[in-house]
């Protein structure tokens, strides 16, 4: 809700993150409840931990000296808009694929959708706060953190949490690891994939194998996919692995079946962020037919430099 005093056009991502953020310490807790009491005593222990805001581009790092995460509200934004992105392509996803038409369909086209409800707007703000933090958009939604549980946007939230659980695990695997911010390129790299290996280790390792790891595997690659779209922002950073390594890396660990429901929707998601003028397969696939060949495609998409 704007303040009175507010117009659309005003509107900070501060201001439209602010009720967002206040819910953030507890986001590592919440996305893994059944190993909350480890996180909370052999990784933070007696020290003082933070999770500091502040305005810049989109953007989360680590202090590993003063125990803090920095997020930036148009790290926040950013993400929240491609998680907004994330549930209406799942749900139309999910929608379109069970219809009497998609039955013999080898693919499915949410191309006039996805005009209508004006995600490229979505996409494109969540790009350009990556190179600049600017007011929200007017004709684009904002979070609502109070929103109803049954409420499509509380859905969103719950989803937008989890991806941001991942990435602040990944800061926090930092801080634990006790990792040095000046060092050879090639050394902040093996570190980057050491915090993002804590991240999904700590996501996925005790979630079972039913819907609890299917919900948490969604997560992850929701926030694969905001990489993804940071990187094609703002090119690949010497000192970070390239999102197509990290990718890779992280889908080793989803052990998901052939008809899982999170590699259905992960691949809806990364094709129409992605690749939406591909051309279906010749066939019909199955979940994890289609998440392996879109992960084909982002290797000839975003190629390692």
């Amino acid at each position: 809700m704007l303040k009175p005093d507010l117009k659309p056009e005003d509107v900070s991502t501060e201001a439209a993150t602010a009720e967002l953020f206040k819910l953030v310490n507890r986001t590592p807790f919440n996305i893994a409840p059944e190993r909350a009491n480890m996180l909370a005593e052999r990784v933070f222990g007696t020290g003082t931990w933070s999770v500091r805001g502040l305005g810049s581009e989109a953007s989360f790092w680590a202090r590993v000296d003063q125990k803090a995460i920095y997020v930036t509200w148009a790290g926040l934004a950013s993400l929240w808009c491609v998680t907004y992105v994330a549930y209406a392509v799942m749900q139309m996803g999910s929608v379109a694929s069970r219809s009497p038409i998609a039955k013999e369909a080898t693919g499915v086209d949410l191309g006039r959708q996805w005009h209508e409800l004006n995600l490229e707007g979505y996409v494109d703000y969540a790009k350009r706060l990556v190179r600049k933090d600017q007011s929200w958009p007017v004709g684009l939604a904002m979070p609502n953190a109070q929103a109803p549980a049954s409420s499509h946007e509380a859905k969103i939230n719950n989803l937008f949490f989890g991806a941001l659980s991942w990435v602040l695990l990944h800061e926090i695997g930092h801080v634990h690891h006790g990792h040095d911010s000046i060092l050879p390129a090639d050394q902040m790299v093996r570190q980057e994939e050491q915090a993002d290996d804590f991240a999904t280790s700590w996501v996925l390792d005790d979630a079972g194998s039913g819907l609890d790891r299917e919900f948490r595997a969604l997560m992850v690659i929701t926030a694969l996919a905001w990489l993804f779209l940071f990187e094609a922002a703002g090119g690949q950073d010497p000192t970070h692995p390239p999102a197509i390594q990290r990718f890779r890396a992280a889908a080793a660990k989803l052990n998901l079946g052939e008809r899982s429901p999170a590699l259905e929707n992960a691949s809806y998601l990364l094709k129409a962020l992605f690749d939406p003028a591909a051309t279906p397969p010749g066939k019909r696939q199955t979940p994890r037919e289609a998440f392996d060949s879109m992960a084909q495609r982002l290797e000839t998409l975003f190629p390692a430099r």
